[in-house]
């Protein structure tokens, strides 16, 4: 555009940035003229349009208008001067060399505010990710049940405390107990109500600076430090008073009680040994009867050692036949005639020596083993049997065992492979191998005392539901505990509990054995409340096979 003033020029220019389009080069042609008004008209569209580029064609003789423009311009580098005369080609060679370097600043310019606009985009979506991040950071922390710390949250709790090296620290496992009953019996949502609630509970009594976390399932976990001798026994008391209370869920009411394990800091650093001792702590308390808490010691750790070494050897045990079997005489109270015989399995350990049915047959139970074991007495038990006239054989079954779905047809054919007749097995169960799945223990009874074999109810009167089995299963035989027989002869309500138990097996057609006689006095009170049949050391300790042959007469 040619224009005749820079007002003119300016004017111009702000029409065609209606359209976008934006002044790139001024030229400011003074040939054949006075350089006086150039000053001002530079000055003028220097201020309006400062991205663009000044050039000024004159004559070399106005130097002092020159320099006065550079002065107004504040930019040497914005103002460009052409001296006349020129040739054509020098001018517009000058003039495309303005113009790309108009182009080049403004796409530096243009890339320039892409990017802050990027940048702005990138800081917002950072912000936005550390949001999302402290969010999901909360939530791997967290249990999103109850909103405690997750198992995750405790270790990394733990492991910071336990840097600060202060030794005062101290972890509780928490575990419910009959809390599975719960979930069977009311279903998942309630057993997620009743965590919540005893978690609130425990929640309030953890002191200042305590923390409290679900490590799953009905499992907790705290972490106080310890300031008095009494403030870790004092508040283990509370929380097992919390968690014993009686609450409504669903509609039902409820009571669970907890175990406690209590693991100190000391000189241990190591966040996974002072769970490990607190786990330890757990299931101690868990063996010694529930609703208790148990503190570790070396004892303990012990302890632990030896059953995980009775655990690791039970299988092997089993392999390279060191377990054997003997048997105890079931008689006749007044007469002393043999009636049965009970087996009992024994253990000769190398490492170990003689060890206990109390001691690894629970271990058997809870590693699976007992479904092997449980079959080897069995089978052994009943290839003895076949080696003696006349007395039965009874053969205790675990919970686990009797109630395998096929354990009825396990008997039966063991039986058939030692050639005894089912109406020489007795099997002894105990309450709970019943009650824990009532409709498959009716199952198998049905099959076992259908095809002859007797069942006695063991360890009588230490359930507390044996009256209603008795009645629903139609028992042969009660066996009343060897701890109502200790006091049979100085606490008088014992012997009124036997007799009363003798009366109502006689009622109900069943015979009644009282278990660990040991003295003449005992067997008479046990006669005279109705025991018709009597076991115990008093007529004969367990003996081995052989024994029991030349016991009843017969060649070895």
């Amino acid at each position: 555009m040619v224009c005749a003033t820079a007002a003119e020029a300016m004017s111009r220019a702000n029409a065609e940035r209606l359209f976008g389009r934006t002044p790139a080069l001024f030229v400011f042609d003074f040939r054949d003229q006075a350089g006086g008004d150039l000053p001002r008209q530079v000055q003028q569209v220097a201020k309006a349009f400062p991205d663009a580029d000044l050039m000024v064609v004159a004559e070399a003789a106005d130097s002092s208008a020159f320099a006065a423009c550079i002065q107004i311009t504040g930019a040497p580098g914005k103002l460009t001067f052409l001296m006349a005369p020129f040739q054509r080609h020098v001018a517009i060679s000058a003039v495309q060399t303005l113009a790309e370097r108009f182009r080049a600043i403004s796409d530096s310019r243009r890339a320039l505010s892409d990017s802050s606009a990027a940048i702005g985009g990138l800081e917002f979506q950072i912000q936005e990710l550390r949001i999302r991040l402290d969010i999901a950071k909360h939530a791997a922390r967290h249990d999103d049940l109850t909103g405690v710390l997750n198992r995750n949250g405790y270790v990394e709790e733990l492991t910071a405390r336990l840097a600060k090296n202060r030794q005062n620290q101290t972890v509780l496992m928490i575990d419910l107990d009959r809390f599975k009953a719960v979930n069977d019996t009311l279903g998942h949502s309630a057993g997620d109500d009743l965590v919540r609630k005893i978690c609130l509970g425990v929640g309030r009594v953890i002191p200042a600076g305590g923390v409290l976390a679900r490590l799953g399932g009905d499992e907790f976990g705290v972490i106080v430090e310890a300031t008095t001798e009494s403030s870790i026994p004092n508040l283990c008391t509370q929380i097992l008073q919390v968690c014993a209370q009686t609450r409504y869920i669903l509609g039902h009411e409820v009571q669970v009680s907890a175990s406690i394990g209590v693991a100190r800091q000391g000189a241990i650093q190591s966040e996974m040994e002072l769970m490990r001792q607190a786990d330890l702590a757990l299931y101690a308390a868990k063996w010694e009867g529930r609703n208790r808490y148990r503190v570790f010691d070396s004892a303990l750790d012990k302890a632990t050692q030896y059953r995980l070494s009775i655990e690791n050897g039970l299988e092997r045990a089993l392999r390279s036949g060191q377990f054997n079997m003997v048997y105890q005489p079931i008689v006749e109270a007044r007469s002393g005639k043999i009636h049965g015989f009970e087996a009992l399995i024994r253990w000769d350990s190398p490492e170990h020596g003689a060890i206990s049915p109390s001691e690894f047959i629970p271990i058997a139970e809870e590693t699976g083993l007992i479904l092997d074991i449980g079959d080897w007495i069995a089978r052994q038990a009943l290839k003895d049997c076949r080696r003696w006239n006349g007395p039965y054989v009874s053969i205790n079954l675990s919970a686990r065992q009797f109630l395998r779905h096929n354990v009825a047809d396990h008997i039966l054919r063991y039986a058939a492979e030692a050639n005894v007749p089912p109406d020489r097995i007795q099997i002894e169960l105990t309450e709970t191998a019943i009650i824990d799945d009532v409709e498959r223990a009716d199952h198998n009874l049905k099959i076992l005392r259908a095809a002859g074999v007797r069942v006695a109810l063991d360890d009588f009167g230490t359930g507390y539901s044996s009256l209603v089995y008795l009645k629903q299963f139609a028992i042969d035989c009660i066996k009343i505990d060897k701890s109502f027989v200790d006091n049979v002869t100085r606490d008088r309500q014992s012997a009124m509990i036997i007799a009363s138990v003798a009366k109502l097996a006689s009622t109900l057609g069943m015979s009644v054995v009282a278990e660990g006689v040991e003295t003449e006095d005992q067997r008479q009170v046990l006669i005279a409340a109705g025991c018709d049949t009597l076991q115990g050391f008093l007529f004969g300790r367990p003996i081995a096979p052989g024994e029991v042959r030349r016991l009843m007469g017969e060649a070895d």
